[in-house]
């Protein structure tokens, strides 16, 4: 999306270019907001309130595309044919394309843990937030109807900043949700956040992390660590120490993979996980008019030889870049030296952890508390203000805080 937008820009005035976006939904999930829709509380399918959930959460591509030039397609696509230089897409469309930018993202990964496609909610996608909120009353009002059986027990199953977000956000709202459902108990959910590795958020500073985890214990979130889980079951987890927990509801935030769609493209370079290779202008390796971004990309930082985290400001950025070398080329031709490198940037960071408190990492220096989600806040507001018309942009930033404010 950032592509087309900088794209439109650059070649608005050049009448030989036809610029078009293809995507299965026909709207952008902001991600940022996706752990507010699974918490909220008072809601169900059958509720006119879902259509508010949603309009809070999902950005309508006629909306951000309206009065450019950027044609939209809402389709699927099934392959790509490099050598024909055209996709084709599960409606039979077929679609030809001089340059094309490959950003379709990432699915939820198992990693083969048997169980978790059965038995774990997963947390990708705007359908999965409704329906881990609905999810979470369902069960409260079982709780209640039988009389027994309170904390209700919540494994998350992954801490990255997915995970951690969610742990602590569902703390916070659990007692509302409870509340609604008739249940007056102060203590009535038990979260259990569990990492494999040995450190949650292990690209945080110690300092950052020994505040994220101070939060999360006075919200009464377990953090569990080294605990890799081997198997899911209907009710139940078993860990790779041989030991076992039970659980009303499993969450799995535990990571992505990439597409399937990409080993059947010929000539596409890819590494063991079958993540995109490119070179330092995110051209795909053999080719120079295809460019990948986001989270389908593997690309190494060349200050520290590692690859580049699955972040929506790494998106984001190598759009900007990749935008500005494709009108470089068009305008220039291919035999122009020197295209733009993409340098990585995304030392800052903002997560909040449960109701109006933040951790964030600016410019070297960390800030914790109200002044850390106020923060989170302006990167919110400036990323609509980038996307969407000056007054939509407002307008969905203010609705946002008015749905999700009952959360804290």
């Amino acid at each position: 999306m950032r592509t087309a937008l900088n794209l439109n820009r650059k070649l608005k005035n050049n009448k030989n270019v036809r610029l078009t976006l293809i995507d299965k939904l026909d709207a952008q999930t902001f991600q940022p907001a996706l752990y507010e829709v699974a918490s909220v509380y008072g809601v169900n399918h059958e509720h006119p309130y879902h259509t508010k959930l949603r309009g809070t959460i999902c950005l309508p591509y006629g909306e951000i595309f309206k009065g450019t030039a950027v044609n939209f397609i809402q389709a699927e696509v099934n392959q790509i044919d490099s050598a024909g230089k055209f996709i084709s897409t599960t409606s039979g469309q077929i679609i030809d394309f001089d340059y094309l930018v490959i950003a379709l993202g990432a699915v939820v990964s198992t990693f083969g843990v048997p169980g978790v496609q059965e038995y774990a909610f997963k947390f990708k996608s705007i359908e999965d937030g409704l329906m881990l909120a609905d999810k979470l009353e369902e069960l409260f009002t079982e709780k209640n109807r039988e009389g027994n059986g309170l904390p209700l027990r919540i494994i998350v199953g992954g801490a990255g900043f997915t995970g951690v977000e969610l742990a602590a956000e569902l703390a916070t709202c659990s007692v509302h949700i409870a509340r609604r459902t008739g249940i007056n108990h102060r203590h009535c959910a038990k979260i259990t956040l569990l990492e494999a590795g040995p450190m949650i958020l292990p690209m945080v500073s110690n300092r950052e992390r020994k505040l994220i985890r101070a939060r999360l214990n006075s919200l009464g979130v377990d953090v569990l660590e080294s605990s890799p889980i081997v198997n899911v079951g209907p009710n139940f987890i078993d860990l790779k120490d041989n030991s076992k927990m039970g659980a009303d509801l499993i969450i799995w935030s535990a990571g992505v993979k990439a597409l399937d769609l990409f080993k059947s493209v010929d000539g596409l370079a890819l590494d063991e996980r079958d993540r995109i290779m490119v070179d330092l202008t995110l051209q795909i390796k053999n080719f120079k008019n295809i460019f990948a971004v986001g989270d389908a990309v593997f690309f190494v930082n060349p200050e520290n030889n590692q690859p580049v985290p699955q972040m929506a400001i790494v998106a984001m950025e190598q759009g900007r870049v990749v935008a500005e070398n494709i009108a470089e080329l068009i305008q220039h031709g291919e035999s122009i030296n020197g295209l733009k490198k993409y340098i990585p940037k995304y030392g800052d960071w903002v997560t909040p952890v449960g109701g109006k408190y933040a951790v964030a990492h600016i410019g070297g220096w960390t800030i914790s508390g109200f002044l850390g989600y106020v923060l989170r806040q302006a990167i919110d507001i400036r990323y609509l203000l980038g996307t969407l018309p000056f007054f939509k942009a407002l307008g969905l930033f203010l609705s946002n805080i008015k749905v999700f404010s009952t959360n804290d």
